[in-house]
C-alpha cells in the first residue's frame, strides 16, 4: 500500500475550514512539509496507526502564518516524504484567510462581495475608506455609482472610474480611497458637487454601498477584518477615561517618595444605537489582531491599541437597534495624551445653542 490523501481537498478554501487530512500509509511515519513557494514554513514528522495519518490543526498553523506574514491568500504545497525526507506526493491548499466559519466557498464568496461581511456602511463625509478584492484572471474598471446634491440643490446621478484592475492571476487588491478622491472625480466629468451622498462601488459583479452621513464620529478604528484586510469603523459614541497609578512609596532621609510607578489608561466605550449588521460586524473589531486608532491611506502608521473587554448582544429581531460597550487602550505602556486638531471657532457652540441665541 503505497502513501495516498484521503481526505478531499476542495480547490480554493477558507483557513476556518480546513480541518484535520487524514492520509493512508503503509510507512511507519513520514514527514510532512509545508511551503509558501520557496518558503518552508511548517515541518513535522507523524507516526502512523493502523495505516493511517493524521494532519491536525493544519488549518491553525496556516492561519498563524497568514497573520504574521500579512497574507490574505496564499497557495501553499503539502509535501509527504518518507521519514528520510524522500519525496512520496503532494497536495495544494489554496487558502484564503478567513477567521470565521462562513457558509460558503471563497470562490463564490470572492465573485460577489469585496472583502468584508458588510454590503452596505454608513460613513462621515469626510472618510478614508480601503478596497480589498480578491481578484482572479480578471481585468476590468471599478466603478463608483453616485447620487450626489449639486450646488442647485438638485439631486443628481453619475458612474465615475475608480481605478483599473488588471489580474493575470489570483491575487488580493488593497487601494484606499478617500471623499475627495470622488468628488474630484464627479468634477473631472463637470459635475458640479456640492454634498456626495452615497455611492455603490462595483467590480465585476461585486458590490458595496456607502451612506454618507452629517456626523463627526467620536470614535474611529482601522482593524483588521476577518479576512485579515483593514476596514475603517466609525463610531457616535461616549468614552470614559480611566486612568489608575500604581506606585510603592518608601521614606529615605525623612522624606516619602515613590516608585516603581506605573499607569494604566484605559477607554471604556458605548456606542450609539446600530444595526443588527453592524453589530454582528463589530464583533470582527473586538477578535481583531490589529486594531489602530483613527483612520489614514496606511493605516500601519497609526498608533496601535488592543481591545481588553467587550459586551455584543444580539438578538434576532430585525426592528431593534443594538448598544455596544467595550474597553481599549494604547498597546505600549506609556500614558497617551489625545488632543484634537481641530481650532474651528465656529465649533465652539453647536447648532442647537446657536439656532436658539439667534
Amino acid at each position: 500500500m503505497a502513501t495516498s490523501l484521503i481526505t478531499q481537498i476542495p480547490i480554493f478554501v477558507f483557513s476556518s475550514q480546513i480541518g484535520d487530512i487524514e492520509l493512508s500509509t503503509d510507512q511507519a511515519k513520514i514527514e510532512i512539509v509545508v511551503e509558501d513557494g520557496l518558503t518552508k514554513m511548517f515541518k513535522t514528522m507523524l507516526y502512523a496507526y493502523n495505516g493511517k495519518v493524521t494532519i491536525v490543526n493544519i488549518g491553525e498553523v496556516l492561519e498563524n502564518y497568514m497573520v504574521a506574514n500579512g497574507k490574505v491568500f496564499t497557495a501553499f504545497t503539502v509535501y509527504y516524504n518518507t521519514a528520510e525526507g524522500a519525496y512520496i506526493g503532494q497536495f495544494n491548499l489554496n487558502t484564503q484567510y478567513c477567521s470565521l466559519k462562513l457558509d460558503t466557498n471563497p470562490a463564490l464568496f470572492g465573485s460577489y462581495n469585496f472583502l468584508s461581511t458588510l454590503t452596505a456602511k454608513r460613513v462621515p463625509r469626510e472618510f478614508i475608506e480601503h478596497l480589498s478584492i480578491l481578484h482572479g484572471q480578471e481585468s476590468a474598471q471599478v466603478k463608483v455609482h453616485c447620487v450626489y446634491e449639486d450646488i442647485n440643490g438638485e439631486v443628481a446621478n453619475a458612474t465615475v472610474p475608480l481605478i483599473n484592475l488588471i489580474g493575470s492571476d489570483i491575487g488580493v487588491m488593497v487601494r484606499p480611497f478617500t471623499s475627495q478622491n470622488i468628488i474630484a472625480a464627479l468634477k473631472v466629468k463637470g459635475k458640479n458637487v456640492k454634498d456626495l451622498l452615497s455611492f455603490r462601488i462595483e467590480f465585476n459583479g461585486r458590490n458595496m454601498t456607502y451612506y454618507t452621513q452629517d456626523f463627526t464620529p467620536n470614535v474611529v478604528f482601522c482593524f483588521k477584518n476577518c479576512f485579515n484586510v483593514y476596514e475603517t469603523i466609525y463610531l457616535n459614541a461616549v468614552t470614559t477615561t480611566k486612568t489608575k497609578v500604581n506606585r510603592s512609596m518608601a521614606i529615605s532621609q525623612g522624606r516619602h517618595s515613590f516608585y516603581d510607578q506605573s499607569v494604566d489608561k484605559t477607554y471604556e466605550v458605548e456606542t450609539a444605537p446600530m444595526s443588527q449588521a453592524e453589530a454582528e460586524w463589530v464583533e470582527q473589531l473586538f477578535m481583531s489582531h490589529s486594531v489602530r486608532l483613527g483612520t489614514a491611506t496606511d493605516p500601519d502608521t497609526l498608533p496601535e491599541v488592543i481591545i481588553t473587554d467587550s459586551t455584543c448582544e444580539i438578538d434576532d429581531n430585525d426592528e431593534k437597534l443594538h448598544q455596544v460597550k467595550f474597553t481599549w487602550q494604547f498597546v505600549d505602556h506609556c500614558p497617551h495624551l489625545q488632543t484634537s486638531a481641530k481650532t474651528d471657532e465656529s465649533r465652539i457652540f453647536t447648532e442647537p445653542y446657536n439656532q436658539t441665541f439667534n
